[in-house]
C-alpha cells in the first residue's frame, strides 16, 4: 500500500478559489452552513456532478468533554451556551467539496458525526453497537480541564474497539 504525503491528495487552498464557489453556495447559505439530514445531499447542477464519499465518524468520551460542541462547530452549527449531556444519540452531517490534484476532479465529502451521551451508552445495550456499525473513524475526546477523562483514555478505547478493527483511531483534546 502507498503512502501519500500529508497535503498530496487534495488541492489544499482550492476552497478559497473561484472555481470553488459554486459548490460552496450548496453548503453555505448567508456563509454559514445548511444542515443537511442524514439522507440529504447538496443539489447540484448536471454540469457540476460530483462524486460523494461517505464517513461515519463516532465521537466518543466522557461526560463533559465536548462531543456535541466540537460535532456543532464541525457543522457550523451553533453551540450550546451550556453543559447538558446527551440523553441519547445525536448525529449530524457535513459536507465539504475539495478538488483532487493529480485527476482535477472533484468531492465532496460527506461525514455523518454520531454523538452519544454517556449514560445513554450505559442505559441502553444498542446504542454503542449502533455507533459502531459500518464506522470508519472514532474521534476519541478529552478535556484539557478534566484529567480523569485523559486518564480514562486507553479504557474507553479498549470498551469501544478490538485491535483488529479496521478503523481510524484518533484522540482530541478540547
Amino acid at each position: 500500500m502507498a503512502c501519500v504525503s500529508a497535503g498530496s491528495a487534495v488541492v489544499s487552498d482550492w476552497h478559497r478559489s473561484p472555481e470553488s464557489r459554486e459548490f460552496f453556495s450548496k453548503i453555505l447559505h448567508k456563509k454559514k452552513r445548511r444542515k443537511f439530514g442524514l439522507l440529504e445531499a447538496p443539489a447540484m447542477p448536471p454540469n457540476l456532478k460530483t462524486d460523494i464519499v461517505r464517513y461515519k465518524v463516532f465521537l466518543s468520551g466522557k461526560s463533559g468533554v465536548g462531543k456535541t460542541t466540537l460535532s456543532a462547530r464541525l457543522a457550523g452549527l451553533d453551540m450550546p451556551n451550556t453543559h447538558y449531556e446527551t440523553t441519547g444519540m445525536e448525529t449530524c452531517v457535513v459536507f465539504w467539496p475539495v478538488k483532487l490534484r493529480e485527476s482535477g476532479r472533484m468531492l465532496f465529502f460527506h461525514f455523518q458525526l454520531w454523538d452519544c451521551g454517556e449514560n445513554a451508552m450505559r442505559r441502553f445495550d444498542h446504542m454503542l453497537p449502533s455507533c459502531k456499525e459500518r464506522v470508519d473513524a472514532i474521534l476519541f475526546l478529552f478535556s484539557f480541564t478534566d484529567r480523569g477523562s485523559f486518564e480514562d483514555l486507553s479504557n474507553q478505547m479498549s470498551r469501544i474497539t478490538d485491535p483488529s478493527d479496521r478503523l481510524v483511531r484518533l484522540v482530541v483534546g478540547t
